[in-house]
């Protein structure tokens, strides 16, 4: 009788701590996956509210400059949520509201893939941003154009909400016009709402 209560007691104890053992994915309770909460919460059209642009160039602070969307200064990122792509657009008017006959508008739109890991953001290439600074390069009275070689690209998630977006975003170039080449280094953080 001893051993048949021993035997008993032990199955007890085994049930006991299986049920309150660490779940193994089995069951229905398992913690959120927060890369598929991160995936869920990117999904949709997100309006940019604010820019931070900084371009070094061999080392040197070019550009420090802040940008806020306004009436003239408009952009926005859509991630679809089924494909893991994205497309964004930024568009600047000039000469509204002045004294011009007609306003200018520059454009731009660029499309790429984002994904989420369990560490990491990855976003490629940079959205278009709404700091917008084109230019071509004169030499000796003749336009070049220049040859572009990505060297890095990295991308950092700052915040993600039902109602916010931010990231950090890197970008590391060299550029090279009539076989001179420079190094240029663009950071630029990225606000948005929803």
């Amino acid at each position: 009788m001893n051993r048949t209560i021993l035997i008993a007691f032990a199955a007890v104890l085994i049930l006991c701590f299986s049920a309150c053992g660490k779940n193994n994915g089995s069951g229905n309770n398992n913690a959120p996956d927060s890369t598929k909460i991160k995936q869920t919460l990117i999904a949709g059209k997100w309006t940019m509210q604010k820019q931070t642009y900084v371009k070094y160039v061999n080392g040197i602070m070019q550009t420090d400059t802040t940008c806020i969307a306004s009436d003239s200064l408009a952009n926005y990122v859509q991630f679809n949520a089924d494909s893991g792509t994205f497309k964004s657009g930024s568009i600047q008017t000039f000469g509204v509201g002045s004294l011009s006959l007609s306003a200018t508008v520059e454009s731009i739109t660029v499309g790429g893939l984002y994904s989420f890991t369990s560490t990491a953001f990855n976003l490629t290439p940079t959205v278009a941003g709404i700091y917008l600074k084109n230019g071509v390069t004169l030499i000796s009275g003749v336009a070049s154009l220049p040859i572009y070689a990505l060297v890095s690209h990295t991308v950092k998630l700052d915040q993600i909400s039902t109602t916010h977006l931010s990231f950090f975003a890197e970008d590391v170039y060299q550029e090279t016009i009539n076989s001179v080449t420079a190094t240029y280094k663009v950071d630029q953080v990225f606000y948005y709402t929803k």
